[in-house]
């Protein structure tokens, strides 16, 4: 023990567990499969209009040409990966109503009347406004871009003004429907949200044991990753000794500090559960025996060097478990008790 005064322990904020790795992988995946798909959709599309308009009346070439092409080009742009999905749904969601203002401005200084396919190219730009960006910005650029339309209907064609107030219409709805949809989405957030805070220990934010249950049991549901999966068990030693030299709240801090070690030096994937008093439960899914060994080496040692006021180190014992060496869950956390209750005989400030 260091002599002197004490100094005073300070808060600090537990970083939450975020969401697993492969839920993240996955959601990214299914984003960039939705985008792809939205774009060859489109050149497919327009490709097909393009035909047409070049088998009959060739009318609205040039037009038709370039959202062929755009829609390769963002076709191209979503499997290089090489920029972010928001950086180009943003961009997009920009360019098309330029676009389309371009095309309106050319046909009414050609003298030709605005065809039917501007009204539908209004009501995608504004679903694709709506579902790409903020609905403040959504609205800001539709707005503009819909009495634009307005005028230039009834410039060129004033017979098409019940067609434009429909198109109008459907975009108002739209923006309804986008607002319903935002508000219902911060209502699951927030549901979520709580749900989320249920399963966190309130002192050191790390799981509680509830949601470690539910965790080992996902972990372990399928037989083959069950094999896989090993469990660590953390306790503190001496931590009675600890409780009655630094007072209760000054331990708490200590088991913050054990809490925020063990989920900065293990991989995301891991699940760090505050078990019952001064013991915590790791979660290793798919790990290597080998490798499972060298996290519960790694974090005796590291424990041990732990730098925290009027305390030398915060040693710990640990119990190690392979799910492959029992049957049931009850039998594996069993194990991994057994096996600190091995370490702590043998003096503690070990693994087994």
């Amino acid at each position: 023990m260091r002599g002197g005064a004490r100094p005073a322990y300070t808060e600090r904020t537990m970083p939450r567990p975020a969401a697993p790795p492969q839920q993240i992988h996955r959601l990214r995946e299914q984003q960039y499969a939705a985008h792809l798909s939205l774009a060859l959709l489109s050149a497919g599309v327009h490709a097909v209009l393009l035909w047409l308009s070049l088998a009959g009346e060739r009318q609205n070439v040039a037009s038709l040409a370039g959202a062929v092409i755009l829609s390769v080009f963002m076709a191209a742009t979503v499997l290089s990966r090489r920029v972010p999905l928001r950086v180009l749904t943003g961009g997009v969601a920009y360019l098309l109503p330029l676009w389309l203002t371009v095309q309106v401005v050319l046909v009414g200084m050609q003298g030709q009347g605005i065809a039917p396919e501007f009204f539908l190219s209004l009501a995608v730009v504004g679903l694709l406004a709506l579902a790409w960006l903020p609905l403040n910005q959504a609205a800001a650029l539709l707005l503009p871009l819909t009495g634009f339309m307005f005028a230039a209907v009834l410039l060129f064609n004033p017979q098409d003004l019940p067609l434009m107030i429909y198109t109008a219409f459907l975009l108002a709805l739209m923006g309804l429907l986008a607002l319903h949809g935002q508000l219902v989405s911060t209502e699951r957030a927030r549901n979520l949200s709580v749900q989320h805070a249920a399963q966190l220990d309130p002192l050191t934010g790390v799981l509680n044991r509830q949601a470690g249950w539910d965790t080992l049991e996902v972990a372990t549901r399928s037989p083959l990753n069950a094999a896989r999966v090993a469990v660590i068990l953390v306790d503190v030693d001496n931590f009675g000794r600890i409780n009655d030299l630094l007072r209760r709240h000054a331990a708490d801090q200590v088991l913050r500090e054990v809490a925020t070690l063990l989920v900065s030096m293990t991989d995301r994937n891991v699940s760090v559960i505050r078990w019952n008093g001064d013991q915590f439960l790791l979660i290793l899914p798919d790990v290597s025996v080998a490798a499972a060994h060298d996290v519960a080496d790694r974090i005796v040692r590291t424990s041990r060097n732990l730098n925290l006021p009027d305390l030398n180190g915060v040693p710990v014992s640990v119990g190690l478990a392979f799910a492959a060496e029992t049957e049931d869950l009850d039998a594996l956390v069993d194990l991994a008790v057994q096996r600190l209750h091995r370490a702590q005989k043998a003096g503690g400030n070990r693994w087994a």
